[in-house]
């Protein structure tokens, strides 16, 4: 490959794994950017110089202008905007995103005509929910006729370490009530409620939680019937929870106290593994289903693991530009999903 590769948040946890692989791919050609200048040389001087660091604030107009030569952005933080990716767009440079926020994901989907007028691709859902999600509720669609609903189970183990950020998130959603596409109509749906036993990782319980995958799917695909499910490796700290959500008191994770508090402990204390599950069952009127599930350990690796994969998938990709999300790109998916051994032989994937 001629040009490079921009990743953008290329030193954080995920990012750092991701200009890691890649560089060892495309070496030379990985530019490592963000605000703080001295983590991306940092990281360039741990990657024996494969990279190149680059000061850069994608939230501040005046610093940042996408070096020439560059033929992908791989965008690792969030933004409150399009002006970004529209500029990107304006200048014929694909774009990745690896953030999970449907809000925003809504708002970049209406570029795809422009993406596809300037023949630039744009990919979205590249991570664990969205994205492998993605993959195993498209592979069980595919492998079942006439499906009618898809239910996703997601597994997350608390002893894995993330950022300050998704910890914040997941504390704002375990008390809020959000809109989901359920056949024709719109349903409010409460969080950590609707109750649904499956077996992943043992016989359990899941709630309902807002994560993006189940608005992506039922906007995208011929299913318009999707929810998603959560519950944590602890089975005792799942069950607290949703006790604490039918008294109401899990409004306590809003006050920003409380959650620097849980911060804290989370970072300090293990309450759990590093484990993560996902699984996917399709279902028609005839009463039939297909499951299909991953399972794996450290949530972030495979986030990074996906990203590099989803490289060359949309760079070599024949499609024509506009807006997707990882399942619309993926024409075989059991093929991608094995590309993951590659990174993590222990990786456990059932189709």
């Amino acid at each position: 490959m001629d040009e490079n590769i921009l990743i953008i948040g290329g030193y954080g946890t995920v990012g750092g794994m991701i200009s890691m692989h890649l560089s060892k791919l495309f070496p030379n050609k990985v530019i490592v950017a963000g605000r703080n200048f001295s983590k991306a040389e940092r990281l360039a001087k741990e990657l024996k110089g494969r990279v190149s660091p680059l000061k850069f604030d994608v939230l501040n107009e005046e610093n940042n202008t996408v070096p020439a030569h560059v033929k992908l952005v791989i965008m690792c933080v969030d933004q409150k905007n399009t002006l970004f990716i529209e500029n990107c767009i304006a200048r014929g440079i694909h774009y990745m995103d690896i953030t999970a926020e449907n809000i925003f994901f809504e708002k970049v989907q209406n570029l795809h005509q422009k993406a596809l007028l300037n023949n630039v691709k744009v990919l979205l859902s590249v991570g664990l929910a969205p994205g492998i999600s993605n993959l195993l509720a498209q592979n069980a669609m595919n492998s079942l006729s006439n499906c009618t609903a898809v239910d996703l189970y997601i597994l997350l183990g608390l002893g894995e370490k993330h950022g300050d950020a998704a910890y914040k998130w997941t504390f704002e959603n375990i008390h809020s009530n959000y809109t989901l596409l359920t056949g024709l109509v719109k349903a409010r749906i409460k969080s950590f409620s609707k109750p649904k036993k499956t077996d992943l990782l043992g016989k359990r319980t899941f709630y309902s939680f807002n994560f993006s995958d189940q608005h992506i799917l039922s906007k995208t695909t011929k299913v318009n019937q999707v929810m998603t499910r959560l519950a944590f490796d602890s089975r005792f700290l799942t069950n607290i929870i949703a006790g604490l959500r039918i008294a109401g008191i899990t409004k306590i994770f809003k006050n920003t106290i409380v959650q620097n508090i849980m911060l804290t402990a989370f970072k300090n204390i293990s309450l759990g593994s590093n484990i993560f599950a996902v699984k996917s069952i399709a279902t028609n009127n005839d009463r039939k289903n297909h499951e299909s599930i991953l399972i794996g350990h450290n949530e972030s690796s495979m986030t990074a693991y996906m990203t590099v994969i989803s490289v060359s998938e949309l760079l070599d990709n024949p499609i024509r530009g506009g807006v997707f999300h990882i399942h619309e790109l993926v024409s075989d998916i059991p093929l991608f999903l094995d590309k993951l051994k590659k990174y993590d032989p222990s990786v456990t994937i059932k189709l």
